[in-house]
């Protein structure tokens, strides 16, 4: 079998001197006043029922849900001898705020939300890269009582006036680079009634550094023993869901807190370590961007709980990232598919770079067997590769591959996290068993409160029996690790057939002269469907039609060759999280046809 059970009853760290009085009860506990960590250990199954056999959990010991508690509240109590040292540093200037600073100022920058008028459930939105401030203007919206509301900065003006006014934002965090497009909203929506600019000054808007200099005293921060966390909102991030335009995802602080106590290191789930006297910090890249999920619950939440140092970088340089690797030295990379892409097929990477990791982490897209072990080759095998799996919807994770599998199951996105059960139904909803493939169905305490102002995508999601519905195709192993085969929605059918397009990605990445690809299903007057290939190629290669089919007919069956044809292109549109877009090139391909 694949693991030992891991059993962890270490209680959350006391802030400094002072004996900690937690005010979180659980739900499944009747013990008075434990702290987060230790409260939310549970040894009773969280769920019973008919199929239960058939579900699959956390080799780990469960967690219940965290009431009672905020993400600020959780560091706060957790931080233990870390406050001075450096918790986000801009790899640019080399700005550097400590723990402590980062506490500090969320509760000054609350304090002077609080005064302004801003009201429990009110929405901010956040326009901002990831600057050394993010944690302290989210830390400090929670401290308010309010919601936050993440916009992917690279949006269009358009792109980010359409989530402030989907979020009913009446307040939005940017800068100066995100001014022009906030100030362009405010005009058209009167629903906004300031903007808060983190830099420089600037006419008309408030300067979140006047403002987290604000004196707390006197101000009554937002508790979590003063509302039912279960269904008070806390972060309010946009995603697609499994179709569909992007909605936003209402995710409550027992989501959260519980999402974060669920990913604690001390429980088993990885090599990372809070910070204790006498031992390395450890080190990351802040690449990943932080409104997004996986960049919001690693970089953010994550690695204040442990006290770790984050290198803070405003968007991808080649350049900046290589000099950030080497002179930073990170103890744990977490990276996405195209940057796992980028080191392993650029020379200027080798074993020195990945030297300090002790851990590579991936997620939020499919990475292939090839991509993983050609990184492994690269660096000497001496890491930890460790892959895990979830949604916005999950506040976001759900399955983590876990160390003591020792890169034995490469390809794999693991088990369930503590207190989570999982499932795997067919086209009719029947569980099925080990080694069948259909629908990921995922029930446990971070699954979402619902989306924002839409019943009907809500029922479509969470069923009655409050499974959260993924879309994406999966299947156990005998171990209990889950291997993902494809989006639900993005399946070719050819004949009948379901072709999975990263199946074929992962076979053409591995061809010396193809960078990057993409797959799509285009229509065939013949098989309904047919695979499609968009193929980067490697610099200075010559790569032809012929010879990629040439490569692949003896790899894959019929029905999967390349029967929609093959173009070559100079990228692959992706999204910040590395997911390909493959709607703008099935757009782009009906638009050239005519479909």
């Amino acid at each position: 079998m694949l693991l030992s059970r891991v059993i962890s009853k270490v209680p959350l760290r006391n802030c400094g001197k002072q004996t900690a009085v937690l005010k979180s009860k659980l739900h499944s506990s009747a013990t008075p006043n434990p702290s987060p960590a230790a409260a939310a250990t549970s040894a009773k199954p969280l769920y019973e029922d008919a199929d239960a056999s058939l579900w699959v959990r956390s080799p780990l010991q469960d967690v219940s849900t965290v009431v009672g508690y905020t993400v600020p509240e959780i560091i706060r109590e957790n931080l233990n001898g870390w406050g001075h040292l450096p918790a986000f540093e801009c790899a640019s200037t080399g700005k550097t705020y400590t723990h402590d600073d980062v506490l500090r100022d969320s509760r000054g920058f609350a304090a002077s939300l609080i005064r302004s008028g801003f009201k429990r459930g009110d929405v901010v939105a956040i326009v901002l890269p990831n600057v050394v401030e993010y944690a302290s203007v989210l830390f400090g919206i929670w401290e308010a009582g309010l919601i936050a509301s993440p916009v992917n900065n690279a949006y269009s003006d358009e792109e980010i006036h359409r989530q402030i006014c989907l979020s009913d934002a009446v307040c939005v965090v940017a800068e100066a680079e995100t001014l022009k497009a906030v100030r362009k909203s405010k005009e058209r929506n009167p629903n906004i009634k300031s903007i808060v600019i983190v830099g420089e000054p600037h006419e008309g808007c408030h300067t979140y550094k006047e403002m987290a200099k604000s004196d707390p005293s006197g101000v009554t921060f937002f508790r979590g023993t003063d509302v039912d966390t279960t269904t008070q909102v806390a972060l309010l991030p946009f995603s697609s869901g499994t179709t569909g335009p992007p909605k936003g995802v209402e995710l409550t602080h027992a989501n959260l807190a519980t999402n974060l106590i669920q990913c604690d290191p001390l429980k088993g789930i990885s090599l990372m370590q809070p910070y204790s006297s006498g031992k390395i910090q450890e080190r990351h890249i802040g690449l990943l961007p932080f409104f997004h999920a996986y960049g919001m619950s690693t970089l953010l939440h994550l690695s204040s709980y442990v006290g770790a140092h984050v290198l803070c970088m405003r968007k991808f340089d080649v350049d900046l990232f290589l000099q950030g690797v080497r002179r930073h030295k990170p103890t744990a990379l977490h990276l996405v598919t195209p940057l796992i892409n980028h080191i392993v097929n650029s020379k200027t990477y080798g074993k020195s770079e990945l030297a300090h990791a002790h851990t590579i982490l991936g997620g939020a897209a499919p990475i292939g067997v090839s991509l993983i072990e050609k990184l492994l080759d690269k660096a000497g095998k001496y890491f930890f590769f460790q892959e895990g799996y979830g949604m916005s919807e999950l506040s976001p994770v759900s399955h983590v591959l876990l160390p003591e599998t020792r890169n034995t199951k490469i390809g794999s996105c693991g088990s369930p996290v503590p207190g989570t059960i999982t499932k795997i139904v067919d086209v009719d909803g029947t569980t099925l068993e080990r080694n069948q493939r259909g629908e990921i169905c995922v029930k446990g305490p971070q699954v979402m409160k619902g989306y924002y102002k839409n019943e009907e995508a809500t029922r479509n999601t969470i069923d009655a029996d409050g499974w959260l519905h993924t879309g994406d195709i999966a299947y156990y192993d005998d171990d209990g690790c889950m291997f993902i085969v494809d989006r639900l929605k993005e399946l070719i059918k050819v004949k009948g057939f379901q072709v999975a397009p990263s199946e074929l990605e992962d076979l053409l990445r591995k061809h010396e002269k193809v960078e990057d690809v993409a797959i799509i299903g285009v229509p065939h007057p013949e098989n309904g469907e047919a695979p499609r290939a968009y193929i980067v190629q490697k610099a200075n290669t010559n790569l032809s039609e012929d010879e990629v089919n040439a490569y692949l007919k003896p790899l894959i069956s019929k029905h999967k060759q390349l029967r929609g044809g093959i173009e070559f292109r100079k990228t692959i549109p992706k999204a910040p999280s590395g997911k390909i877009l493959r709607r703008e090139l099935t757009d782009e391909y009906r638009s050239k046809h005519g479909q």
